[in-house]
């Protein structure tokens, strides 16, 4: 029994050597209010890492609560319910020229107007220069409110309902495959051109299903190395009701580096997609539905936006970032038009005095349509502020 111990410990000293494990918890307080609501959400964030050669595992968790006062609704808190969430568990393997990833990860479509956040699959990218990356992913493991999946009015439906541990389907998102191929290449010194091919296929138990395919192409420019140039385009198609449509959307933006003792960036950029135009041509549909603003609760279906970013990071500790944003809806852009948006301003700072310590402040206005001299819209304001402590 003494040797099976004495090779136990040398066994361990001798793997402590090739990897190392890691853990902790991030605390968070986050308050935001607006003109209607006041919100208080805690959480906790529990994670684990873990790398060894070319290897490594990464675990991370949430709780939290949400503390809603609602001032036109009779001024009282309502009962918060903890939510549990698996954030990110991902296993993955780099080697010179490969890399693959499968668990609960991070993907972004490459102009992340079709697909953003965590999904549960594989990814897998090789190439050095030249790239060629693919992945399939699924969305119906996950809390609806974080993966924001709503494409079809029954997803509406079942992101509304509110959850209540008694039905535990109304905890999940849509249930919805993802497969994506990329490919990059760079073209001369300082230029890359990257095509994307995705398609998404509904599984939901629904008589309609709704089944979509996108292509993108991009290319970007880097003159003078101060200066990101950005040009790409994406075509969709889609069937649905037995019928088939397609979208299409188109993205540009500008981002220089400034003449300044500080390190701070100024971005313009121009994103449009399609709306409804004629019987073929429908509303660009991406499959996660992320508000395109800080209080324009619009995704980019349907909606043309030019705006412009100043961010700065004034110090070791102080960074800021001030935002102006101008959202229509695409093709109608008639001041008659209820559905024509208005602009947004934002402003943040983020300030970190410790390695584990961490303080932004948030706030902001829209304003509804913006240029209609004759709307009497009221200005929608919002501000917002967090702790975050890592233990």
């Amino acid at each position: 029994m003494k040797k099976y111990f004495i090779l136990f410990i040398i066994m361990l000293f001798t793997t402590s050597i090739i990897f190392s494990a890691d853990f902790g918890i991030l605390a968070d307080q986050k308050i935001e209010a607006d003109i209607n609501l006041l919100l208080y959400t805690p959480s906790l964030a529990p994670w684990f890492s873990w790398t060894g050669n070319n290897l490594s595992l990464y675990f991370s968790g949430l709780l939290s609560l949400k503390y809603n006062y609602n001032y036109t609704d009779g001024g009282f808190w309502r009962e918060p319910l903890l939510l549990p969430e698996i954030t990110r568990f991902a296993f993955s393997y780099r080697n010179r020229g490969f890399f693959i990833e499968a668990g609960r990860i991070a993907y972004n479509d490459m102009l992340t107007l079709t697909a953003s956040g965590l999904f549960d699959g594989i990814y897998f990218q090789t190439g050095m220069s030249a790239k060629l990356s693919a992945g399939v992913f699924y969305s119906g493991f996950q809390y609806k409110e974080t993966a924001k999946i709503i494409m079809t009015d029954d997803d509406i439906k079942n992101y509304i309902k509110p959850f209540n541990t008694d039905n535990i389907d109304d905890y999940f998102a849509s249930r919805r495959l993802l497969a994506a191929i990329r490919l990059d290449l760079p073209v001369g010194l300082n230029n890359n051109f990257s095509a994307e091919i995705l398609a998404q296929f509904d599984l939901n138990e629904s008589n309609q299903p709704f089944h979509s395919q996108y292509g993108a192409i991009q290319i970007e420019f880097y003159p003078h190395n101060i200066m990101r140039i950005t040009t790409a385009a994406v075509f969709e198609t889609m069937q649905k009701n037995n019928s088939f449509n397609a979208a299409f959307g188109a993205l540009g933006s500008i981002r220089t580096a400034l003449p300044t003792p500080i390190n701070d960036w100024l971005t313009f950029t121009v994103k449009f997609t399609s709306s409804s135009l004629n019987d073929v041509f429908s509303t660009f549909t991406p499959l996660t539905s992320i508000s395109l603003g800080n209080i324009f609760p619009n995704s980019i279906a349907g909606v043309s936006l030019a705006g412009m970013e100043y961010t700065a990071r004034i110090n070791k500790s102080i960074s800021a970032e001030i935002s102006f944003n101008y959202y229509m809806q695409s093709y109608d852009l008639t001041f008659e038009n209820t559905n024509y948006f208005g602009g947004e301003t934002w402003a943040s700072l983020i300030f970190q005095p410790l390695e584990d310590v961490r303080i932004t402040l948030g706030g902001g206005a829209f304003f509804h349509n913006l240029g209609n001299m004759e709307s009497s819209d009221a200005v929608t304001w919002k501000i917002t502020a967090g702790l975050t402590l890592s233990f």
